[in-house]
């Protein structure tokens, strides 16, 4: 499937197949600021990022990235399979791990995995119709709309922000029910709601959100959001916002995996709350309304998020925080069997 991961990928994969990728690939860990490649370099090897943000750029001498990359990106393979010279510079944003494949593999690669091959053509096919479907709305500009399974929220923003377009991009359910707005003017996103968050946590839980599904449509012009939109101003740089909303998608996948029972309710195991010194202390302001809101009694991951002003990642943190300085613990009987 086109809009299946490269992680989820692998492991749908069989045990001779994932090992041969295993194989004939080699993680490289990159510290920031370093060049993975750059305008005029040989072809010879694409990439998957596993962890971490790789910026592009038309050059050395730009400023602006043209695009941002995260986890489950795949770069290089159009160079690589064409045997064409590099057009981009792609440099780490930060510690960035990549999963890289040679040329010279290639040919035992399709033999020994060649569902590989099959899921690797359908990126391809997905991203061309995607940058044309893009270009095609910014050339006429027209209403850009689709389906969030076709178009990737990165990708939309990114064009939106390079674009320097001043609108409102509006986000529905599968109800046809509008689930998040925000404005940009001039590329720069200046308010915003996310169900019921508003300005930058808004924009966090946007990005961190991975299962979101529904439509998108952006609209240009001269549009204000009043009357929906009760948030103030968002002051933060489009580029900088979207690097820690990557960064947040990053962290926020590895909380719920160590959160593996978040689907419990989580109860008290003290009286009161000391914030641990080791703690961000940012998060202690979430961290006393968390505590007060399992007062009464066990509560949900869930219930938490509904009830607090911040995006689900500040929510996730400070649990893992309080599970791991003995303030929290998972109940063992679900809420329904404890009314019961």
């Amino acid at each position: 499937m086109a809009d299946q991961d490269f992680f989820s990928f692998c492991i749908s994969l069989k045990p001779l197949e994932r090992k041969a990728i295993g194989e004939l690939s080699e993680v490289r860990h990159l510290a920031p600021g370093q060049t993975i490649y750059a305008p005029g370099d040989p072809g010879d090897t694409f990439y998957i990022i596993i962890r971490g943000v790789v910026e592009a750029l038309l050059s050395s001498a730009d400023e602006k990235p043209e695009a941002y990359l995260s986890r489950g990106d795949i770069f290089g393979d159009v160079e690589v399979l064409t045997e064409l010279p590099r057009k981009f510079l792609v440099r780490t944003h930060e510690r960035v791990s990549l999963q890289c494949f040679q040329r010279k593999d290639l040919p035992e690669l399709m033999q020994r995995a060649p569902s590989f091959f099959l899921y690797l053509s359908e990126q391809l096919a997905f991203r061309l119709s995607r940058a044309r479907d893009l270009a095609l709305a910014q050339n006429h500009c027209l209403e850009l709309s689709g389906s969030l399974s076709n178009f990737d929220l990165v990708t939309i923003y990114q064009t939106i922000a390079n674009s320097a377009q001043t609108g409102q991009l509006r986000i529905t359910n599968e109800k046809s029910e509008l689930v998040s707005a925000f404005f940009f003017e001039n590329g720069q996103p200046v308010s915003g709601q996310f169900e019921h968050l508003t300005g930058e946590e808004a924009f966090w839980q946007l990005f961190v959100n991975e299962t979101l599904s529904g439509t998108f449509s952006f609209s240009t012009g001269e549009r204000t959001l009043d009357g929906w939109i009760q948030s103030e101003r968002i002051n933060r740089n489009a580029g900088e916002m979207l690097i820690h909303a990557l960064q947040g998608r990053d962290e926020f996948d590895d909380l719920k995996q160590r959160l593996s029972e978040r689907t419990a309710p989580l109860h008290r195991q003290r009286n009161n709350l000391v914030w641990p010194a080791v703690a961000p202390p940012d998060l202690q302001p979430v961290a006393e309304q968390v505590w007060q809101l399992a007062a009464s009694g066990p509560v949900t991951l869930d219930a938490l998020f509904r009830q607090c002003s911040v995006c689900e990642l500040k929510i996730y943190r400070v649990v893992d925080e309080l599970i791991q300085s003995h303030h929290f613990a998972w109940s063992s009987m679900s809420l329904h069997e404890k009314v019961a």
